[in-house]
C-alpha cells in the first residue's frame, strides 16, 4: 500500500491488519496442527476444512507480523494534535 502522508499509516495498517477474529482463528489453527503432529497425523480437520503444518505455518506469519505491528505502534511517539 502506498501512503500519500505519513498521518495514512495508521488507518492502512487498521484496514490491512487482521481482527480479533481473524487472530483467534490463526491461534486455534496452529494448536489443531501442532496437537494432530503430537498424535502423529500430518494433516487435520478445523471448522470444516483440512489443513496442515504449511497452513499452520502461515498462520504463524500472521501473529508474528501482527505482534511486530503492535510493538512497532508502541515505540511511536504521541501524535501531534
Amino acid at each position: 500500500m502506498m501512503a500519500i502522508h505519513p498521518s495514512h499509516v495508521p488507518v492502512i495498517n487498521e484496514v490491512f491488519s487482521p481482527g480479533p477474529d481473524e487472530l483467534a482463528r490463526c491461534a486455534e489453527l496452529i494448536a489443531a496442527v501442532e496437537a494432530a503432529q503430537r498424535e502423529g497425523t500430518g494433516a487435520v480437520a478445523f471448522r470444516g476444512e483440512m489443513v496442515d503444518e504449511a497452513m499452520a505455518a502461515t498462520a504463524g506469519l500472521v501473529l508474528e507480523r501482527h505482534e511486530a505491528l503492535v510493538r512497532w505502534a508502541e515505540e511511536l511517539p504521541p501524535s501531534a494534535p
